[in-house]
């Protein structure tokens, strides 16, 4: 029998990121049918996304800056 992969855990890995805001965004809203997410505090639609160590390594952040 084959194992059954578990997606919640890579789904969770997912940060999505305002560059507007400079902050983590936690729930942000999808626009349009393809990848482009608003960011709720600002309504930005310039919302990156990506796991935590994309994100830090291309934003030059560090892990205690997206909490």
């Amino acid at each position: 029998m084959a194992e059954e992969k578990d997606n919640s855990s890579k789904i969770s890995n997912i940060l999505f990121f305002c560059r507007d805001c400079q902050k983590v965004v936690p729930d942000p809203k999808k626009t349009g049918a393809k990848y482009a997410y608003q960011c709720p505090t600002c309504d930005s639609k310039n919302v990156a996304f990506g796991t935590k160590r994309s994100i830090c390594d291309y934003f030059h952040l560090k892990d205690k800056d997206l909490v």
